[in-house]
């Protein structure tokens, strides 16, 4: 189970040095990104790849060497 909480500053502290992950998801124009470390997450939708809080969250991303996730899958379901 994900515990999401609404303030992205409030993982960002949480985070320290825990292992995360991020994932970008595009929709009509806008972008969501979902930020996972332990069993907190955070996600959000932007109107705009340019909107500076978003900037910050994906540069917070990279510098923290999250892992980009493209897809998910069952664990049963990721070997055949």
């Amino acid at each position: 189970m994900v515990n999401i909480i609404e303030e992205w500053d409030v993982l960002a502290e949480y985070a320290g040095e825990k292992l995360g992950f991020y994932q970008l998801l595009f929709n009509d124009g806008a972008v969501e990104i979902r930020v996972l470390t332990g069993r907190v997450g955070f996600k959000h939708e932007f109107a705009s790849r340019e909107d500076p809080v978003y900037i910050k969250i994906l540069d917070f991303c990279r510098r923290q060497r999250y892992i980009k996730v493209t897809q998910t899958t069952r664990d049963e379901q990721f070997f055949k």
